[in-house]
């Protein structure tokens, strides 16, 4: 079949290369002039800056990596130690740096005054931790929010708050209010695995390379914002911002549900905008910078991941410090991706600011996405829906891509990379 993909993000080129490689002629309109999946990374003093940066757990993100694998995309493990801060209005104080063992890959406290005011209480909300996921695991009552779970279990504050959200902040990117609507379960998976010592992994040549490996022999038309997308007869039509409109036989909409009312003609596909229109986006800001005072006062405490918090775990934030993570980047000027920044950035030292929006994932949006994967078997249906919003949201990436495998699956499309291992060779030089 003719098929158009609308949007470029991750689903839209996931979607875009399964049906591609099942036999069917694909283009992908965009409405950006470039790509939509790297359409944020840039480069700085001739390193590669991908924003977000990407890293990988094989289990969470099993689809990504077996994708990008089937591709023939290399990746390296890294180890992404942590440094938790406390906030003051006169200075920042870190109270908690962790390594990782160079044998399982387990975090580590090595820090004295971690491991002497905090150590117990940490490990203490560890084993309290696996407890509750245990037991929740055998509940029959598995329906519940994440704020439910801490609320019927007892687990150390300074442990939950100040190490376990952070991470959860870091991976969700979404505020705390929000990240406590979210179904328990999906991320109670990603910390019992996430605990499992996995070493963690980076694609070689980042988003960029992900991207020319997914457009390989396929149509991309840049800079073409669609403006109608209307069924006639046998085919559907869809418009650019140009004028052009072009036939196909099947249309797979890979965009932001708040943007379909744009182009979807509204009395065709009113039902479909009705339900998509009930989907939740929040946005915040990625601020790629130069200004060392996201970090921790001492240089020996800097570590991949920067926490900083007050002590009521009232205000939040979190960097990465992108020069000890990405091969390209080591030995040059330090730089940092600060998301949702609390305290203030010295505007000289951004190099750039990006807002990313993401699905708001609670019990709602489970129901929504059953009735449209409902809707997806209708045997006259030749308008199809996919992106990290159609699934349980976590991690973004990896719902993008299984929300394309369901695409693939409505058209009979064959997944030869499912369950391949990501190719991983020893890691470079990296500035630890």
């Amino acid at each position: 079949m003719d098929i158009a993909v609308i949007g470029s993000g991750m689903a839209g080129l996931a979607a875009a290369r399964i049906l591609k490689d099942a036999g069917h002629k694909i283009t992908i309109f965009e409405a950006l002039p470039g790509r939509g999946m790297d359409s944020h990374s840039t480069e700085f003093e001739g390193g590669l800056i991908d924003a977000p940066l990407r890293v990988m757990n094989p289990h969470l993100w099993s689809n990504t990596l077996s994708l990008a694998a089937y591709l023939g995309i290399k990746t390296f493990p890294v180890r992404t130690y942590m440094a938790c801060s406390w906030l003051f209005e006169d200075k920042t104080e870190t109270w908690l740096t962790t390594t990782r063992s160079r044998i399982g890959n387990f975090p580590i406290i090595n820090n004295r005054k971690g491991i002497q005011q905090y150590g117990w209480r940490l490990v203490k909300g560890m084993l309290q931790l696996k407890t509750a996921i245990a037991k929740f695991f055998k509940s029959k009552d598995q329906d519940i929010t994440l704020a439910e779970f801490i609320n019927r279990n007892e687990i150390e504050e300074v442990f939950w708050h100040g190490a376990v959200m952070p991470v959860l902040y870091t991976i969700c990117t979404c505020n705390p209010k929000t990240i406590g609507e979210w179904p328990a379960k999906p991320l109670l998976v990603f910390l019992r695995q996430l605990t499992d010592g996995d070493a963690l992994l980076r694609i070689q040549g980042g988003t960029p390379a992900l991207v020319n490996k997914l457009i390989e022999g396929i149509e991309i038309v840049s800079g073409s914002a669609i403006t109608s997308v209307k069924e006639q007869g046998e085919k559907v039509l869809v418009e650019n911002n140009q004028g052009q409109v072009t036939e196909f036989d099947r249309v797979v909409v890979a965009t932001p549900t708040t943007k379909i009312e744009e182009f979807l003609d509204k009395s065709q596909f009113a039902d479909d905008i009705a339900l998509l229109k009930k989907f939740k986006f929040e946005q915040g800001d990625l601020v790629i910078h130069t200004d060392q005072t996201v970090m921790p006062p001492k240089r020996k405490d800097w570590a991949v991941l920067s926490y900083m918090m007050d002590r009521q775990f009232t205000k939040q934030q979190f960097t990465v410090w992108l020069n000890s993570i990405e091969p390209s980047l080591v030995g040059k000027t330090p730089i940092f991706q600060t998301w949702r920044p609390v305290t203030p950035i010295d505007p000289k030292k951004i190099i750039s600011k990006v807002t990313l929006t993401r699905a708001v994932v609670d019990s709602d949006t489970v129901a929504l996405n059953k009735e449209l994967q409902q809707r997806h078997k209708a045997q006259d249906r030749k308008v199809f829906y996919c992106g990290s919003w159609s699934c349980d949201g976590l991690p973004i990436l990896e719902s993008a891509v299984t929300s394309a495998m369901h695409i693939a699956e409505i058209f009979g499309a064959p997944l030869p990379f499912v369950g391949l291992k990501p190719k991983v060779e020893v890691a470079p030089q990296l500035g630890y």
